[in-house]
């Protein structure tokens, strides 16, 4: 495979590291001290507690694309469905030994992982480009025609429903008895669970099409106004004035600790830390990649990011160097995830590719019918996708 693992000296990205030209005053600096501590707290409490589901469409509510869950050496298909129609555009989650995916044809299903049986099905008049979430027996999801709804997970059935008016691009994320998702209006929802109240909504300048990464109270959007916000969800105020990137960004950030990554359309990822509204460091490297437009996962003390220049590469979360290069045969559309120590890639050629996360060789590759445009999903020793012609594939080991 070393044909294919391009060396480094050619595509080291121009790394800029920031340190803060102006100083922040004593009272806001204590502000983001604060901020901050509480995230690393939630953060790390929430990556155990969620370990061994994939409920959300990037995992966790910190939005990494990553779990410690390590998937065997060697994985086969186990199973599949096929549902046929316009296929899927997002990826599955995984919740109490069931998958839940919904596709463009407005289709919506349940199925268990063990076996690939159906448990239930729901065909809507409208059509779905986002992964559901899953809250306490309770599934939710947005459509492209704005409307949210909150469904009974064992059997389908509609609870309530909430007219956000434009499209819902992403997963929803959860805040004690509330459900946070965006829509392309540029606004952040905040509904009750139980009743599908509005309890309040902060809005942007412009389309909102990531999830809202959530950690401790607060809650972090990359917007196409180019800006990083800050929520206070248990508000809806923002906690600090929108933090520049400089380009918009449908991307999910991802929160490690103290540090929250997000890259751009303009084919940047920042860092930003601690007590600093300018960025730790900031990377960019036309030849890697121009634009982002799917998210980034995080694990380890390394970012994966995969580009529509058939690249993927990992950056060391710590200055923002490029550790090594993939070379794909196809670009890769879905977000790359990372189970254990390996990184997973579904490319648009149909191949499933397994990368070691530390140096970036293949260890396995597999090759399924379709596309993948939405991220894979890991539950314990299982791996699931959806494809662009309608099928659910579940691989695993060895019977």
């Amino acid at each position: 495979m070393a044909g294919r693992h391009s060396a480094l000296a050619s595509v080291r990205g121009a790394v800029s590291p920031v340190n803060g030209s102006a100083a922040m005053g004593g009272a806001r600096f204590v502000r983001w001290v604060l901020l901050w501590g509480i995230i690393a707290l939630a953060a790390a409490f929430t990556e155990r507690s969620w370990a061994d589901d994939w409920p959300l469409g990037r995992g966790n509510p910190q939005g990494t694309g990553a779990t410690e869950d390590a998937l065997p050496e060697n994985l086969e298909l186990l199973w599949q469905v096929d549902v046929g129609g316009l296929g899927f555009d997002a990826g599955p989650i995984v919740a109490e030994g069931v998958i839940y995916a919904a596709d463009a044809e407005g289709r919506i299903l349940a199925v268990n992982l063990s076996d690939g049986t159906i448990r239930w099905q729901l065909k809507l008049d409208t059509g779905f480009v986002a992964s559901p979430g899953y809250r306490d027996g309770m599934l939710f999801l947005g459509d492209y025609d704005g409307n949210f709804r909150a469904l009974q997970a064992s059997d389908g059935e509609q609870k309530w429903v909430y007219a956000a008016g434009m499209e819902i691009d992403a997963s929803p994320n959860f805040y004690q008895d509330s459900v946070l998702f965006t829509s392309q209006s540029g606004a952040l929802y905040c509904v009750q669970i139980a009743s599908g109240e509005l309890k309040w909504k902060y809005e942007t300048n412009d389309q909102l099409q990531c999830s809202p990464t959530l950690a401790g109270s607060h809650t972090f959007l990359g917007g196409c106004d180019a800006h990083l916000h800050v929520v206070d969800v248990r508000s809806g105020t923002a906690a600090e004035p929108p933090i520049p990137i400089d380009a918009p960004t449908g991307s999910t950030p991802a929160i490690v600790g103290q540090d929250v990554f997000v890259p751009t359309y303009a084919g940047e990822i920042f860092r930003f830390s601690l007590g600093k509204r300018e960025p730790v460091w900031r990377f960019r490297n036309p030849e890697l990649a121009e634009e982002f437009k799917n998210s980034a996962a995080v694990a380890h003390g390394i970012l994966v990011a995969a580009s529509r220049h058939k690249r993927v590469f990992a950056l060391n979360t710590s200055d923002g160097s490029v550790r090594w290069v993939h070379v794909l045969r196809k670009r890769s559309d879905a977000s790359p995830v990372i189970a254990g120590h390996s990184v997973i890639i579904a490319a648009a050629d149909g191949r499933i590719i397994r990368l070691d996360l530390e140096s970036g060789q293949q260890i396995w590759m597999t090759e399924l019918k379709g596309s993948f445009l939405g991220s894979p999903a890991i539950a314990g020793d299982r791996l699931v996708l959806t494809s662009d012609r309608g099928t659910i594939y579940c691989l695993g080991p060895r019977p």
